[in-house]
């Protein structure tokens, strides 16, 4: 098994199959994908060599990323190439969600387990701002047909920025209330180009926890004994 100088055990591979992505985020590609040489990415069998060997060393669980991996037209055989590895137990992916509406049901039956989507406003013109792209309704009606999917896991990331969507929480707590769907507020993330946007926007974990300790929700303890 894959052990670090810490002595922390990892069973969990995350592979990213593209850089490439269809939508133009303000905290991430907000000028869109731009490429200026000849794209390699990992073909099908060198995909299936890596996750491979990564099994032999005691991964059991992979998540597929990007960019955007659905955008690789062979996106479902990585699924089924995963679910044919000896010892992969659950195969994940993170999406951006504009074509789950039409695909996810024929993911899940290749043998994806959980899927997470990006989403980081409940309001179409805050979407279409945030995302660049116009496709609210579409990928919350792919968040509906993958409810319907048979997946053990529906999850929605949201990155909550000041200037943005820093007052959505609200809209998302009530959305959750009659889905089983889990929200994941994530930190935006300062990076080496982005200080003075991230000075702007950056809204700490621990006052969305606040907030929602406020509002009533309640901790999970978790034995580790």
């Amino acid at each position: 098994m894959l052990v670090d100088p810490a002595g922390r055990k990892f069973s969990y591979l995350r592979l990213s199959i593209t850089d490439v992505c269809n939508f133009k985020c303000v905290y991430c590609l907000p000028d869109g994908y731009q490429c200026d040489h000849d794209r390699d990415f990992l073909s099908l069998n060198e995909i299936s060599n890596t996750v491979n060997a990564f099994a032999y060393h005691g991964i059991s669980k992979l998540r597929i990323t990007g960019g955007e991996p659905t955008l690789r037209k062979d996106f479902i055989d990585v699924i089924r190439a995963a679910k044919d590895t000896q010892g992969i137990t659950k195969i994940a992916a993170t999406t951006n969600g504009y074509s789950m509406h039409k695909h996810v049901k024929d993911w899940a039956h290749a043998g994806l387990n959980a899927i997470n989507v990006s989403i980081d406003s409940l309001d179409p013109r805050m979407f279409n701002t945030i995302t660049g792209n116009d496709k609210f309704a579409t990928v919350m009606q792919g968040i509906d047909t993958a409810l319907e999917s048979g997946l053990d896991s529906v999850k929605i990331n949201s990155v909550l920025m000041k200037q943005y969507n820093g007052r959505a929480l609200e809209p998302f707590l009530a959305y959750l209330k009659h889905r089983p769907v889990t929200m994941r507020f994530i930190e935006l993330m300062q990076t080496n180009d982005n200080k003075a946007f991230f000075d702007a926007n950056h809204i700490s974990g621990q006052s969305i926890k606040e907030q929602l300790l406020r509002a009533g929700w309640q901790p999970i303890i978790r034995d580790v004994t």
